[in-house]
């Protein structure tokens, strides 16, 4: 994977700001991915997002979270390459079975297009169902087919958990432990939002730097964007 330009990378900012959280993800992916981010399983995309997000702004999530007990702000620090490792590689998202509480089961993984897909049916409980329909592909009881959406709710939990299991960084939490009264809880990890709120500070600060050489020097966007680390030095002339 090779690091998006500066042009390129303002440029997809610019193009989704408006968009939902798949579809912000996918233009950042699409950026540095030759196939369709949108058909990628959950965990795989965020593994690939966290790699983007390695070659943009180093390796090291620093985080700040409030203890749920307390309230006592905790910071934590958490290796983009540990987070990675955990997912394994080579998964195959299709054709994977559960068997559970008299049910057969056949599914596959959720991908981003299925999520956003999911996002658009207006509530939690829409969302489940639409993601259910979609990745269920086929769900029996003593031999007799059964609709996804009407799967009872031990079987849909088994299900989660069997998910969790073969695609583990598609649902990243963080156990964390308050140094001020010892209460251990779990934070989620939102990869993609966290990358596109990095991106998008980045695209303010960027077009800041643009305004101000711009208008000090006469040069246009792309020749602005174009300096790389130069442009640092730049701006420390105009303001020192």
């Amino acid at each position: 994977m090779q690091a998006p330009t500066a042009a390129e990378l303002l440029g997809a900012w610019e193009r989704s700001a408006a968009l939902g959280p798949a579809e912000r993800e996918d233009a950042l992916l699409e950026l540095v991915l030759p196939d369709e981010p949108a058909r990628l399983p959950v965990g795989e995309r965020d593994a690939r997002l966290l790699e983007l997000r390695e070659l943009l702004f180093g390796g090291q999530l620093d985080g700040l979270a409030e203890c749920s007990d307390c309230g006592e702000p905790v910071e934590y620090r958490v290796p983009t390459g540990a987070l990675r490792a955990e997912q394994p590689r080579g998964v195959n998202g299709d054709g994977l079975a559960l068997s559970t509480s008299g049910y057969e089961l056949r599914f596959r993984l959720p991908t981003g297009g299925d999520l956003a897909a999911a996002a658009s049916g207006g509530d939690l409980e829409g969302a489940r169902l639409a993601l259910l329909e979609r990745c269920v592909l086929s769900a029996t009881a003593d031999g007799r087919e059964e609709a996804p959406a009407r799967l009872p709710p031990e079987v849909v939990a088994e299900l989660a958990e069997r998910l969790a299991q073969v695609d583990p960084l598609a649902d990243a939490s963080l156990a964390l432990t308050c140094p001020a009264c010892g209460n251990g809880w779990t934070v989620a990890l939102d990869i993609g939002a966290w990358l596109w709120s990095e991106v998008e500070s980045w695209a303010w600060c960027t077009l800041l730097d643009v305004h101000a050489l711009a208008s000090a020097y006469g040069w246009s966007e792309a020749e602005i964007l174009a300096l790389g680390p130069r442009r640092e030095l730049y701006l420390e002339f105009l303001n020192g």
